[in-house]
């Protein structure tokens, strides 16, 4: 028997102390994450639709937003099968969407349904992407946020666009963090929220070594990822607090907001149907508008605030035809003289208000076709100021897809007329203007510059891009203040004799917190149904047409500055207007950011599908 020489090599010991990876089990070398059962996959997968819809309004749990998408990209990571995680995330989306959508339902089933299926075809594009990167140990810090990005950009566009539940949108009570939205928009903070989402992953699933020869050594880029979120979360709030740290605001208009809790519905079951001057319900809806407009004459004189500028009606408040064009063509017709005697009592009550009137009003104008009546028809924003004829008027450009218009009627007529079918006959039509109109107030105390105001209708706000062209024209900021009139009371119920919201209303609120720091304008609402509210030019929602919680309620809000005492506004009174004379690099160049990270998604997911197929030929 040979004897053995030594028992061990010194120099091989000195060797491995030095580098334990040497001796180290495989495993640390591999992704730590293996999921065999299907159940697991598809809990996770629902694990992260509970904590996204949590995370958005009204739940406002914002932290739950950065790991929402961990759970998700786990069950996509550890899946040993290729369709199930697939499949999965489909379903994940439809149910995320399904559940979040309801109050979509209650206006077209049929588009609920589309709409649902639609959107969950963003969830499937980023499932094969984020597995494919995944799988091939690819950062997910960097792709993830990437990926997301590109497809809320995607989303903002395609088909008109739909903006609600960015990730961006989770945060809007961050105030400090989201100021850097005046910089690339929403899109820089939803990188920031998937950044974090995708750091988490990496920790979690990354191999702790790397193969170097025989031996290994321990990967330093597992701590890059860590390091480089903590450092851009640095940097957001350090920008942010210098941003709200600056004195560039000064007193702006005192302005009135008016808000009631009328229901819509297709049924004829609501108090504002039909546009019509003749129905009793709209003279209904009218009157009560001037009631509590009647309040601001007394409230202005006893706060001291100086004179009232405007005050803004909700979406759709006046009658269909309140536009000067239609009541000068309709002067002489009896029919419409119910309508005429609307515009006089306007005229009657600006002048008791000594300020103008901004509402909206379906417009009528030449040129339409034999359906209806040979009128277009135009969701608008009218203004009469201390006459019976509207003074200046903007119409809606960027309409409802499915709802105020259906899309494909030049390019496509048949397939519009099918996608029409789907649309209840009871939503008329629309037109969109032509340009951006902006309402000039005078100015009291400065004559010859008047208050510049645009008004946004509805939807349309919840587009940066769009409220970024009314703000900003050659670079110049022509506009102090964002009115967003709309009507949410398509999103109410009844129950009990009560008006009840949904939690529409509170996602559709939160989309004017990021539309007044990307343009650096204070933004008020005006809504039927609510949430009307005052926010400031860097997002803070400072006052409230009182919200009490699922019963919506009728109110005014008078933003005079008036004070109870050192802490609270009196009630109904609301903090001043305050302009900024800021121009942020959002209005200037826009969605530069999304859109680089749109093209490097494009690049990625190119690069992903080069790769596979190059695999597929080696195997």
């Amino acid at each position: 028997m040979v004897k053995q020489r030594h028992a061990k090599n010194p120099a091989k010991i000195k060797a491995q102390m030095r580098d334990p990876a040497a001796s180290a089990p495989p495993e640390i070398f591999q992704r730590r994450l293996e999921l065999r059962r299907r159940f697991i996959v598809a809990l996770l997968c629902l694990l992260s639709v509970v904590l996204l819809t949590a995370s958005f309004a009204p739940f406002d749990c914002w932290y739950l937003a950065y790991f929402a998408l961990v759970p998700w990209t786990l069950a996509l990571a550890g899946s040993e099968r290729k369709k199930w995680p697939i499949v999965c995330s489909v379903l994940a989306g439809a149910l995320f969407w399904a559940a979040n959508l309801y109050w979509l339902w209650w206006v077209t089933l049929g588009g609920y349904a589309a709409a649902v299926v639609y959107l969950s075809a963003y969830w499937l594009v980023a499932a094969l992407l984020v597995r494919g990167a995944v799988r091939r140990n690819w950062p997910m810090f960097l792709f993830l946020p990437v990926v997301w990005v590109a497809l809320e950009f995607a989303r903002a566009y395609v088909i008109g666009g739909f903006t609600w539940f960015f990730l961006a949108h989770s945060q809007y009570r961050q105030t400090q963090l989201i100021q850097v939205a005046d910089l690339a928009g929403p899109y820089v903070v939803t990188f920031f929220v998937a950044m974090v989402n995708g750091a988490i992953v990496d920790l979690l699933i990354s191999p702790l070594f790397v193969r170097r020869k025989r031996n290994g050594r321990l990967r330093w880029e597992i701590l890059f990822a860590p390091v480089a979120t903590a450092l851009a979360a640095a940097g957001m709030l350090i920008y942010g607090g210098w941003q709200m740290a600056r004195n560039t605001t000064q007193d702006g208009p005192v302005l009135g907001i008016v808000q009631r809790d009328f229901r819509i519905s297709l049924d004829g079951d609501d108090e504002n149907n039909g546009g019509s001057a003749l129905s009793t319900r709209r003279r209904k809806v009218f009157d009560a508008h001037v009631e509590m407009s009647r309040r601001f004459i007394r409230a202005t004189d006893e706060s001291g605030a100086g004179p009232l500028a405007a005050v803004l009606w909700p979406e759709t408040m006046l009658p269909m035809g309140m536009n000067a064009e239609f009541l000068d063509l309709s002067e002489n017709q009896p029919r419409f003289r119910e309508l005429h005697k609307m515009a006089d009592e306007m005229a009657a009550l600006s002048r008791s208000l000594r300020c103008p009137i901004i509402a909206g009003s379906i417009s009528l104008h030449e040129g339409g076709e034999e359906a209806t009546g040979g009128w277009l028809l135009r969701n608008s924003t009218v203004m009469f100021n201390q006459s019976n004829r509207s003074s200046a008027i903007y119409s809606k450009r960027n309409l409802v897809p499915f709802s105020e218009y259906v899309p494909f009627k030049e390019s496509w007529p048949w397939l519009h007329e099918i996608l029409r079918s789907c649309v209840p006959a009871a939503m008329a039509q629309l037109e969109p203007g032509k340009e951006n109109r902006i309402f000039r107030i005078p100015r009291a105390s400065m004559p010859g510059k008047p208050w510049r105001i645009a008004t946004p209708i509805c939807f349309e706000g919840t587009f940066s891009r769009v409220c970024r062209n009314m703000v900003v024209r050659d670079g110049k900021k022509v506009v102090d203040v964002l009115a967003n009139i709309s009507n949410d009371g398509w999103f109410v119920y009844k129950w009990r004799g009560k008006t009840r919201s949904s939690t529409e209303h509170a996602q559709h609120l939160v989309q004017y917190v990021f539309r007044a720091i990307e343009n650096r304008v204070p933004v008020v609402r005006s809504v039927n149904t609510g949430i009307s509210a005052s926010i400031d030019s860097n997002g803070r929602i400072l006052s409230i047409i009182t919200y009490g919680g699922k019963t919506m309620v009728s109110g005014t809000l008078l933003l005079d500055g008036k004070k109870r005492n050192a802490e609270e506004y009196a009630t109904g009174h609301g903090g001043k207007v305050l302009v900024d004379r800021r121009v942020s690099v959002y209005s200037l160049v826009g969605d530069l950011f999304a859109m680089a990270m749109s093209l490097a998604g494009l690049v990625l997911a190119g690069w992903l599908v080069l790769r596979r197929n190059k695999e597929g030929k080696q195997q």
